[in-house]
């Protein structure tokens, strides 16, 4: 399939204006939105001309229901589904355009990055799975979260900016057509049959795991070692958060984006206790308190 011209409207409201990249199942354009004048817009082209039959039946079926629930998200770490819409034999999906550049860009550009600034990242991400993994009747998956698909704005906010899998776990959906990426995909995502939270779990380890020591994860066949002989920096706790989100088998990893929020604070403060180490420090800090209570 060619790609859109620079120039050309689509849905008789979205004039492209660049191509900004391609994934596995979508093409992605910077568009104008022709309606609210200088309003820029994600547009997202799905193709399905090459699906069979049976592929496009269980797509169509579920794209505009799960497309119409997008809409209705509101979180800060996720940008605004305009609309959805379909033309030819293609789908888009048109969301918000957040500037800035890709946690991947941030971590290849770096020397390192600290456990401090991990885990301030993993926290955003874990709340925004928090978020989607609450939603009412079903849990809404992310199913493809990775460094790539997350950018830092110009307020050092992290955004989740590659939704558009995002689908409910209901019990009824098998994921006959899982979409996965080789290194932040967990081993029952390359499988038929249901999902669940922990998949987005297993994403969000690796993607921290990956921020801390950028080496292709696929290369350890769902062995990821632990970072602790590889980065002497760390904490075992946080490294023991990583790999139990890490497990091959989701039934040993934490059961909920809630539980990581609550594990990953608890690393926070340790670390935040063992900052104030030397002597010095501990009077400075001793000396603080005391002056408190008696400041009027």
């Amino acid at each position: 399939m060619s790609r859109l011209r620079n120039g050309q409207v689509i849905n008789q409201r979205y004039q492209v204006l660049s191509f900004l990249g391609q994934g596995s199942f979508a093409r992605v354009y910077l568009t104008s939105d022709q309606k609210w004048r200088g309003n820029l817009v994600a547009l997202k082209e799905i193709p399905t001309g090459h699906y069979s039959d049976k592929e496009y039946a269980h797509f169509n079926a579920h794209f505009l229901q799960e497309a119409a629930f997008l809409m209705r998200l509101q979180h800060t770490g996720l940008p605004r589904v305009v609309e959805f819409f379909a033309e030819g034999q293609n789908y888009y999906l048109a969301l918000e355009w957040v500037p800035g550049h890709t946690l991947e860009q941030e971590v290849t550009q770096r020397d390192s990055v600290s456990q401090v600034d991990a885990m301030d990242w993993g926290l955003q991400l874990a709340e925004v799975l928090r978020y989607l993994h609450s939603q009412k009747p079903y849990p809404v998956l992310l199913g493809d979260l990775k460094p790539a698909n997350v950018v830092i704005d110009y307020q050092g906010r992290l955004r989740v900016i590659d939704f558009g899998v995002a689908r409910y776990a209901s019990p009824q959906q098998a994921r006959e057509y899982a979409l996965v990426s080789p290194g932040f995909s967990p081993p029952e995502q390359y499988q038929a049959g249901q999902l669940d939270e922990r998949c987005d779990l297993y994403s969000w380890a690796a993607t921290l795991w990956w921020c801390l020591h950028p080496v292709p994860l696929e290369r350890y066949r769902f062995q990821v070692p632990s970072l602790l002989d590889l980065r002497q920096d760390l904490s075992p706790a946080f490294d023991g958060l990583l790999l139990r989100c890490l497990e091959p088998d989701r039934t040993h990893r934490f059961h909920s984006a809630d539980q990581v929020i609550q594990a990953l604070r608890g690393v926070q403060r340790e670390t935040n206790v063992r900052k104030v180490s030397s002597p010095s420090e501990i009077l400075s800090a001793l000396y603080r308190d005391q002056k408190k209570k008696f400041d009027f």
